[in-house]
């Protein structure tokens, strides 16, 4: 109910936006404006406290940004609705924007810093990719504009500079709502908010001309719909992972993307190039601005391509030496580091570990409680040994132990330490599995010694220890069948 109050609320004051924009005068739609400008205030206090937001940075600097709006929207509507000087062309239009657009841009900046960590990837991509596809609106739309209004090149290269870093804030907050798992709806509406704020300042500046007062009623419409959407953002109740990430969902980089990323890369300087082609001057700001911006994004990229590479291949490497489900090193390794061992010529220990009771729990309880009793034996046997020993799964409920620079006793005194390591049963769902081991243990060093030797022996004493402990358990005393007993005098 509450999500669907959300989303009937914003579309219904987007209509009376769009009519006010359609039907109303100047006066009707700056008072619209005013109140509409009025909502995120309200929506972000009310969020915050319905929504039980945590995280509340970025939240209180939209507060800011949305309280600096209602002024500013409140001076102008004096000003040219009701025809009254107040100086809302002044300096103060000036602070109140600045002041406004830094907060929606410091709090966009957060929450992008924030959900980087499960996509960096996929977020720099997006970014790049905004700023590529303003480059061509720069060179061909905006930049002819301001030069027949005749700006200094100073206030273009603030034009153009704020335009890329609102685009590629843009390309990476839509990239964030798509992958943001249960946060999505409510970065969407920010995305919207943040995407109509932006259509608002190029409407703006598109409307601009020299010694009028004029200006595009898409203005308001855009920041109305800007206005709105931030309430929307907030009111929603995924706006608790608004910066707290619960659930993203990162992908790789595809030939696809690897595409797009190159023409981003080519965009730049073809594009600021291109007047040049036609007569025309090369745009130096594009080409400084636009590389300056570009080039760390790419680095950056590449270096998490480094970075996931050797994460790859160091993943591949452990799966290759360690057993998947205990984490303990497989079979190849063990024996690997036990010839290593054995060349050395220092003591070496082997232990032979096969589990009692192991397959009466596999029979009554399945295979899942098995499993957890390997894992809890493998855990243990973490515990037990010294740093320096080397613990291996070998298959089943065998388990290897090598130890390096001990002696005969050393290996005694570790296998005692491995059967008490078993005294304490597994829990499993509530069921306690108890569960013993037998280990045979075998010592060398010198020449004479060798890796099958110090194996045959470990598996020779496990299983002497096996038959001498199976001889010693009392047999329970045989009852006589009901025939045999009938046939007793």
């Amino acid at each position: 109910m509450h999500r669907n109050l959300v989303h009937g609320g914003f579309i219904v004051l987007v209509l009376v936006a769009v009519a006010a924009w359609a039907f109303g005068g100047l006066a009707v739609r700056l008072g619209v404006v005013a109140v509409i400008g009025a909502i995120p205030a309200a929506g972000i206090v009310v969020g915050m406290r319905i929504n039980r937001i945590v995280s509340r940075t970025s939240w209180y600097l939209l507060l800011a940004a949305s309280a600096l709006f209602t002024i500013f929207n409140y001076l102008w509507f004096v000003q040219l609705g009701l025809g009254r000087d107040v100086g809302a062309a002044g300096p103060a239009n000036l602070v109140l924007q600045v002041l406004a657009y830094g907060s929606i841009m410091l709090s966009a900046l957060q929450v992008i810093r924030k959900h980087s960590e499960g996509d960096r990837g996929g977020i720099i991509d997006a970014a790049l990719l905004g700023v590529g596809l303003i480059t061509p609106v720069w060179e061909f739309v905006l930049r002819p504009h301001l030069l027949g209004l005749e700006v200094s090149g100073a206030s273009q290269g603030i034009y153009l500079l704020k335009m890329l870093l609102l685009t590629g804030t843009l390309g990476a907050l839509l990239r964030i709502a798509r992958t943001a798992g249960t946060a999505r709806t409510s970065l969407i509406y920010f995305f919207i908010s943040i995407g109509a704020t932006v259509v608002s300042v190029v409407s703006s500046l598109l409307s601009t001309r020299p010694g009028s007062d004029y200006y595009s009623p898409f203005v308001d419409l855009f920041a109305m719909i800007g206005y709105l959407g931030l309430a929307a953002a907030a009111l929603h109740p995924s706006s608790t992972e608004f910066t707290q990430p619960a659930g993203w969902r990162r992908s790789r980089l595809r030939p696809v993307r690897l595409s797009h990323l190159g023409l981003v890369l080519a965009m730049v300087p073809v594009v600021g190039s291109m007047p040049a082609m036609v007569g025309g001057s090369t745009d130096n700001m594009l080409l400084t601005f636009g590389t300056l911006l570009v080039i760390p994004l790419v680095v950056a990229r590449i270096g998490l391509l480094m970075a996931e590479r050797a994460a790859d291949q160091e993943t591949l490497r452990y799966q290759a030496h360690h057993d998947e489900l205990t984490g303990l090193v497989n079979r190849r390794r063990f024996f690997a580091l036990l010839e290593e061992a054995v060349r050395s010529g220092d003591g070496v220990a082997v232990l032979y570990c096969d589990l009692d009771r192991f397959k009466a729990i596999n029979d009554v309880y399945g295979h899942e409680a098995g499993d957890e009793v390997l894992r809890v034996f493998a855990d243990r046997l973490r515990g037990t040994l010294r740093s320096e020993d080397i613990a291996a799964r070998i298959g089943g409920d065998e388990f290897l132990i090598l130890g390096t620079g001990t002696t005969a006793g050393d290996a005694d005194a570790l296998r005692r330490r491995i059967e008490d390591a078993t005294a304490a049963p597994a829990v499993w769902r509530g069921h306690e599995l108890s569960f013993g081991v037998t280990v045979g243990a075998a010592h060398g060093g010198g020449a004479d010694t060798t890796a099958d030797g110090l194996m045959s022996a470990a598996d020779a004493d496990m299983y002497r220890r096996k038959a001498v402990r199976r001889d010693s358990v009392p047999q329970a005393p045989r009852h006589p069948t009901a025939a045999e007993a009938s046939r007793r005098p």
